[in-house]
């Protein structure tokens, strides 16, 4: 460890210390002002101290080259041999730089853990271990089904209380409830939902042990949304639209499992970079558009306190590689149990995750330069795609005859700068034979791919997650196979489950009008199969408005 690495280690520290007094100095525009010249002031002092070092290395450098073998060091170089209290200084010296670099480490440690609290601590913390979140969605709106019967709905379509739990550096756990009302006539496409009622459900509930981004073993246990296509079980977070691709509707898989995986190589360690002030992202549409007719009928509200700009931390870049199997709890008629074993039920994954800002300073980038970048592609297995929660309800009565059949999936999730690309393929990896109610053959293997496109207004290269600020768009298109449905007595009378439409097409416009409060609009048009394989032939369609708040 040479002092290069001492000082600019030291400089990066100091950096870091300064960011909490920074965060308190936020809600004032001077202050910001005198922040921002602190911090170019401590940038310049460190390019300073490494241009000093950089002189003072390339000076050593030279003499220990005069000093090597057969080499004819000049006048200057030439040098006495070091008398007894020089080596001994020497040797104080080299151990003072020793202790001071693990005391350095020691430091960076305790500075990352108050900026960590600091920044938890703007949250919703319940204690210093728990942190509460969580979303509300309201959705209306005017839809058309298969049948041709046109109907307008008010929904409560989402309420997802979620806590996050961390008690340790090594492990977090993470619990979600969610309602659910036993039925969705809001997108009345889908049907198969024999009766609605409300209730609460807990709907996560895992706890995960490990940090990748620090050594490359992990262990999950619990109930949670295994790795199969781009679903997390959030879905504000997996796609931009209200509605669901049919990729998701159809094949998202919600068991208990216990899980294992790496994530390598690991990232080197670096000092924690220091907080940045993003620029906010701005509603370009709705909230200008009140303000500007508020202002025309002569009501100017009464200026409200701007909310502090908030300090921000970049998420580092997660590890190349992962790879993880998980064995779960599945639905105990797809294996008899004089078959049944530990095993029988298993999603494996692995993929290729990269993070990246084009080696410029984020102040350089514009929304042309389509920086920073980052690319997630993932491959999965399991050996029971009839375990997603679509296939699992709607097939539960043939479940016995179709026992086990393995499924695949592959995603691309890619970010360039402002833009945002979601490609997926999620299916059946063999064909399921069964016999219907009515006593018909049925020969299938269900499938569903979809590619959606993104596009963020006002964009600033701080923005991670495009839609979750200021105004965006985008457009969703997911086709399904062998997904026609089948026939199903029930109370007696033939009914078509298992379908979903052949083909969909999603547009969606939301703003953040507010902070945590959103409105978007969203129209969906649904093609149902063709009357020789199974459907209707009809089309559906429906123009839906929906209000969410997230906290």
């Amino acid at each position: 460890m040479n002092a290069r690495h001492v000082v600019l280690r030291a400089v990066g520290a100091s950096l870091l210390c300064l960011a909490p007094c920074f965060a308190s100095l936020a809600a004032d525009a001077d202050d910001i002002a005198e922040m921002k010249r602190a911090i170019e002031a401590l940038r310049e002092e460190n390019r300073a101290l490494t241009r000093r070092i950089q002189a003072l290395e390339a000076e050593k450098s030279k003499h220990e080259q005069a000093l090597q073998p057969g080499t004819s060091p000049t006048e200057e170089q030439v040098q006495p041999p070091p008398t007894a209290a020089e080596r001994k200084e020497q040797e104080r010296l080299e151990q003072r730089v020793e202790e001071l670099e693990k005391a350095k480490t020691a430091q960076e440690d305790a500075v990352r853990s108050i900026i960590r609290e600091s920044f938890a601590k703007a949250g919703s913390k319940i204690n210093e271990a728990v942190t509460f979140s969580g979303a509300l969605e309201v959705a209306t709106g005017r839809a058309r089904d298969f049948s041709g019967k046109s109907q307008s709905t008010i929904q409560l379509t989402t309420v997802d209380l979620e806590f996050d739990i961390q008690v340790n550096e090594w492990s977090s756990g993470f619990l979600a409830v969610a309602y659910d009302s036993g039925t969705n006539v809001i997108f009345p496409t889908t049907t198969g939902f024999q009766t609605s009622v409300d209730r609460i459900n807990l709907d996560r509930a895992f706890v995960t042990i490990g940090d990748p981004q620090r050594f490359p073993p992990f262990a999950k246990l619990g109930r949670m949304v295994l790795p199969f296509g781009i679903s997390t079980g959030s879905p504000w977070a997996d796609v931009l639209s209200t509605e669901n691709p049919l990729t998701v509707e159809v094949f998202e898989t919600k068991k208990t499992a216990i899980g294992f995986g790496v994530g390598f190589p690991t990232p080197s360690l670096k000092p924690t970079t220091p907080p940045v002030l993003a620029p906010p992202v701005r509603p370009l549409v709705i909230t200008p558009l009140v303000s500007s007719i508020s202002r025309e009928l002569g009501w100017d509200p009464p200026p409200t306190r701007p909310k502090p700009p908030a300090l921000t931390i970049l998420t580092p870049a997660p590890p190349l590689f992962n790879a993880g199997v998980y064995f779960y709890s599945g639905d105990p008629a797809t294996t008899p149990s004089s078959t049944s074993r530990p095993g029988k039920h298993v999603n494996a994954t692995g993929g290729f995750h990269i993070k990246g800002d084009c080696g410029r300073p984020y102040e350089e980038l514009r929304p042309s330069s389509l920086c920073p970048r980052s690319l997630a592609i993932d491959l999965s297995y399991n050996t029971s795609v009839y375990d997603s929660l679509f296939l699992d309800q709607e097939y539960a009565a043939f479940l016995s005859q179709i026992g086990l059949v393995p499924g695949g999936s592959a995603s691309l999730k890619s970010s360039l700068g402002p833009v945002l690309l979601v490609a997926e393929w999620n299916g059946a990896l063999e064909r399921a034979r069964f016999l219907d109610d009515l006593g018909r053959r049925v020969n299938i293997r269900p499938s569903a791919w979809q590619v959606s496109l993104g596009y963020q207004f006002d964009w600033n290269p701080w923005v991670e997650a495009i839609g979750e600020q200021g105004t965006y768009v985008s457009v969703g298109y997911s086709q399904s196979t062998d997904l026609a449905g089948v026939t199903q007595l029930i109370d007696g009378q033939p009914t078509r489950v298992g379908f979903v439409p052949r083909r969909r097409l999603i547009l969606t416009a939301g703003e953040w009008v507010l902070d945590g409060l959103r409105l978007a609009v969203e129209y969906s048009y649904n093609w149902d199969y063709a009357k020789s394989a199974g459907g209707t032939g009809n089309a559906a369609y429906g123009l839906f408005a929906t209000l969410l708040y997230v906290w």
